[in-house]
């Protein structure tokens, strides 16, 4: 049996710059160099799971989640939150975004949570659509102005998932 031609691995300090790029490329929100670097940095605060995706042996798509194992309030239920789903446009369809999901399912059956949850940009509709061909509902109302630093919309939907 032949290897898979898309693949996911994990994100060490050696790739960071290259999960970094994908999020930059990809997603109009800009993210200060913090964010990346809690995914590698043991004394980070939070647990957090993330993934390169790689079309042979070229990188095309990172994830990047947090679990929020109790209830906090505020825009963040318990459960795993999707920080970030990003693929490269010539890329998407070729199944890196639905690995990427497993990957994040897995880690929160593992963390004995049920719930996933993301938020998509009101204006986002390529999100929107995957999110809910996904198994992805809409939660509550529209958040406006949860967006800061970007060059898309400011409000953004809450999609839940429950696995």
């Amino acid at each position: 049996m032949g290897r898979a031609l898309v693949t996911i691995d994990n994100v060490y300090a050696n790739n960071l710059g290259t999960f970094r790029k994908i999020i930059d490329v990809v997603l109009p929100v800009q993210y200060p160099g913090e964010y990346f670097e809690e995914v590698v940095d043991k004394n980070a605060k939070g647990v957090f799971y993330a993934q390169l995706a790689y079309y042979g042996e070229i990188a095309i798509g990172a994830v990047k989640s947090r679990l929020i194992a109790n209830k906090t309030g505020g825009v963040k239920p318990a459960g795993m939150y999707i920080e970030v789903l990003a693929v490269l446009e010539a890329y998407r369809g070729k199944t890196a975004g639905s690995l990427m999901l497993k990957y994040i399912e897995d880690k929160c059956k593992e963390s004995f949570q049920h719930d996933i949850y993301v938020h998509v940009a009101t204006d986002n509709e390529t999100a929107i659509e995957w999110y809910e061909k996904n198994g992805f509902s809409r939660d509550g109302d529209i958040l406006e102005n949860y967006y800061k630093n970007t060059t898309g919309s400011n409000d953004a939907f809450v999609y839940k998932k429950s696995v």
